[in-house]
């Protein structure tokens, strides 16, 4: 007990020292953990503008059949009109085999209908058919069909022959800013809390601070198909990650990480393991290197349903900088489980929910802390690559033990309550260049062709972080816009 006490005076000799020399500890231990947690944040965000990106760019809309129902069919059997819609209807709901048969069975009453042809072969190749799918689209070209028409099936056969492809690569590149409202992190009432004493922070450095960001991503992709009738493959990814702060250069963020792993599917599930490693830095300085592993399944029962959860662990090991001599504290183990499900429902919506738990285990236990979170993500696809998503997350973060060079003799155990709301519109520059801005070269042509697929999305978040500590409570405001262009081959 005598030691344990002489520990504990020591350390509060230390912070008292720290603060005649006017520096904040527990600020700038705060930045450094928003920051890993931006960081390992970051993958999935990129995931999700990716995914929402390609669902609306192969979206099939439809205008209208949700009134009609099977009987219908039955009683007109033969009315191409109905069945149409029907089709449509079907593929609204997710039903996209039973859509591929309505559309055959049009397609026998009238061969040379072009638009019920093009939306064939479009579900073909949603269902993977990839040979009756390039067979259909060969056959739309020798048809009366528009120049817009044409380009789309250019499209879907280059897709067809890269799918066919073993190996396939991708290359990401993202550009954008980002604007905060308090970049460092700093507590909402300006005041702080040094061994159970509240006193205000007076150093300017250490109040909440806006700042603007300039950020580039650059993501590398490879998978190789192992020829299995099932699909099965093996991937790999490269990522890079860089945030340039005009002001507060002691935030500057960089990360790469590498990710290895294999896809196993079955009739209705597909089982992804892999591993990662991780090294970020802050302000040139690296502070954390992360070894982890994740598996993760996914189970389809019907087309627009989706359950999955994953389990992960993973070893973080920090190093003090510069900036903060404490982050050896934080080296140790972090556990994670997750459940989620996707749903995807009319018109041209789909709706996501997870629930996360975690732990994390320090090299200091008033570092350690167990944490649960859910999120609600809804996104509403307008077609034509374009769409809007918002999403919502709630989570707490309990510690194990107080830390008494912040709370004295008091035992107060620090619990975090943190909502974030978010909101993106994103769409590709197609949508606003006009096909003619730059003329009708072929130089025009080719500038045009590099742009105009790159989409671009503009996002809004709150951050709003409670805490029964005042040094760990503090809200931001940010805006960010992104520039995004993807190269397959």
């Amino acid at each position: 007990m005598k030691t344990s006490r002489w520990r504990h005076g020591s350390a509060i000799a230390t912070v008292l020292g720290t603060l005649v020399m006017g520096v904040s500890g527990a600020n700038a231990q705060q930045s450094v953990d928003v920051r890993t947690d931006e960081a390992r944040q970051l993958s999935d965000d990129f995931d999700r503008l990716r995914d929402a990106t390609e669902r609306a760019n192969l979206l099939l809309r439809t205008d209208d059949g949700g009134d009609i129902t099977y009987a219908d069919i039955l009683a007109n059997p033969d009315d191409i009109v109905l069945n149409f819609r029907w089709a449509k209807a079907q593929l609204a709901r997710g039903e996209v085999r039973g859509a591929s048969a309505t559309l055959e069975r049009i397609l026998v009453l009238d061969p040379d209908l072009a638009p019920v042809r093009l939306y064939y072969a479009i579900v073909l190749y949603r269902l993977d058919s990839l040979d009756e799918a390039r067979a259909q689209f060969d056959r739309l070209r020798q048809m009366d069909i528009s120049p817009e028409v044409a380009t789309n099936i250019d499209s879907y056969v280059d897709a067809i022959e890269r799918r066919r492809q073993r190996l396939r690569q991708a290359l990401t590149v993202t550009l954008g800013s980002q604007v905060d409202s308090n970049r460092n992190s700093a507590p909402n009432d300006k005041q702080q809390l040094v061994t159970g004493t509240l006193t205000n922070i007076t150093a300017s450095g250490d109040k909440p601070q806006n700042d603007i960001a300039y950020i580039g991503a650059l993501r590398y992709d490879i998978s190789y198909d192992l020829g299995y009738q099932e699909g099965h493959e093996v991937f790999a990814s490269v990522t890079g990650y860089g945030s340039d702060q005009v002001r507060l250069d002691s935030l500057d963020l960089g990360s790469f990480s590498v990710d290895v792993g294999t896809r196993l599917r079955g009739g209705y599930w597909m089982l992804t393991p892999s591993v990662n490693q991780t090294v970020q830095s802050l302000s040139k300085e690296k502070y954390l290197t992360s070894r982890s592993g994740r598996l993760r399944l996914d189970w389809n029962p019907r087309p627009f349903f989706n359950l999955n959860g994953e389990v992960s662990y993973a070893d973080e090991r920090f190093q003090n900088t510069s900036e903060s001599s404490a982050l050896r504290l934080h080296s140790g183990q972090r556990y994670g489980s997750r459940l989620g499900t996707n749903y995807s429902w009319p018109p041209n919506n789909r709706t996501s929910f997870n629930l996360s738990a975690g732990k994390k285990e320090a090299a200091r236990n008033y570092y350690s802390y167990d944490s649960l979170s859910g999120e609600l993500i809804h996104a509403y696809l307008f077609g034509g690559g374009s769409y809007i998503s918002g999403s919502f997350r709630y989570g707490i973060d309990r510690y194990r033990d107080p830390d008494y060079l912040v709370t004295g003799n008091s035992p107060r155990h620090r619990m975090d309550r943190s909502a974030r709301t978010r909101l993106t519109y994103g769409a590709p520059l197609s949508q606003i260049l006009p096909s003619d801005l730059f003329g009708d070269s072929n130089t025009a042509n080719q500038i045009y062709d590099l742009l105009a697929p790159i989409n671009w999305s503009i996002t809004g978040e709150y951050l709003n972080t409670k805490s029964n500590i005042p040094n760990y409570e503090y809200h931001n405001a940010r805006a960010q816009i992104y520039l995004t262009r993807r190269w397959e081959f």
